[in-house]
């Protein structure tokens, strides 16, 4: 019997998938090691591709959530890790997550090493930097993201795995994490645990995945309301940003007539900054600089997804 099962979730993804195969592959402790491939609907695996694998899982497309809950319930390790078929993890990876687990954790939480060359993907990871130093200070979390996880199966058990009306990767590992708190459940951070990825190369890629998340976000919200005011994993600089996106307009309205209005607004925008730019400087310097509208377009995509989301519930959409 292996102690962990990783699961890969996989819709389509071709050789995307065997650079994080071949990293599993090389993982220190391959032999304690059951890796999956859980198919997400599309096309089956090549021969080379799946040589990689112990078992190949297949399924109808009906979204990440659905392919884990398949590749976790037909595994048969204790201990059952997640990555995503776009993450390549460091050699250390599955045990560091594994020791956390054997240390009396109910799940743990990795993290990424990089994201790219490109500005907004350096951005992206400064912005993650800025998070996971917050964990750490902490040492719990209220989530643990799937492209770097680790459960005991009784803890997914205990929830009945992912909520799989999440049809997108989109807040079905908060929706999870979030019931296990509910529950009582320890989850922590290991930031040891890492993976490399290839961050949104484009900023209206990355705009729309942050509307994606806005939007998303108001379903789990209306689950757990106790989180309208943040979990542990959202900077309070960033819940700030999003409160003063709908005041920019006012503001710049009555600039003509009161400039007083719009230069408080600048200053308190300015301000909200700083932590995420003390982080780029700290981490990426070379992108310092562009913290500030980055920040802006970040806030901007949120609140419009928060606004879409809490359109949807009145509407029944969602």
């Amino acid at each position: 019997m292996p102690d962990a099962s990783v699961v890969v979730p996989s819709f389509d993804d071709g050789d995307r998938l065997a650079p994080c195969l071949s990293a599993l592959a090389a993982q220190s402790i391959r032999a304690r090691l059951q890796v999956i491939v859980s198919l997400d609907g599309g096309p089956p695996l090549d021969a080379g591709i799946s040589s990689l694998t112990d078992l190949v899982v297949e399924g109808p497309h009906a979204g990440p959530a659905a392919a884990r809950n398949r590749g976790w319930r037909l595994s048969s390790g204790r201990f059952v890790l997640f990555t995503d078929s776009d993450c390549v993890p460091d050699s250390g990876w599955a045990e560091s997550l594994i020791e956390t687990l054997e240390s009396g954790a109910d799940g743990v939480k990795g993290a990424y090493s990089r994201g790219g060359s490109l500005a907004i993907q350096r951005l992206a990871q400064v912005e993650f930097e800025e998070r996971y130093s917050l964990l750490e200070k902490r040492g719990s979390t209220d989530l643990v993201d799937t492209y770097s996880a680790g459960f005991r199966r009784t803890a997914l058990e205990s929830v009945d795995g992912f909520d799989e009306s999440f049809p997108f990767p989109d807040h079905e590992d908060v929706d999870l994490s979030y019931r296990m708190k509910e529950m009582g459940l320890d989850l922590r951070f290991q930031p040891a645990a890492l993976v490399s990825h290839t961050h949104r190369p484009g900023w209206r890629g990355y705009f729309r995945m942050k509307f994606s998340r806005g939007r998303w976000r108001m379903k789990v919200l209306r689950r757990f309301p106790g989180k309208y005011g943040g979990g542990d994993y959202t900077p309070v600089c960033m819940r700030i940003q999003i409160l003063l996106v709908p005041m920019l307009l006012p503001a710049a309205a009555l600039s003509p007539l009161v400039p007083v209005v719009s230069a408080v607004w600048l200053a308190l925008f300015l301000a909200s900054t700083v932590p995420l730019g003390l982080t780029a400087l700290r981490t990426d310097p070379g992108v310092a600089l562009l913290v500030p509208p980055f920040s802006l377009w970040r806030a901007v995509a949120l609140f419009s997804g928060i606004a879409r989301g809490i359109f949807e519930a009145r509407g029944g959409e969602a």
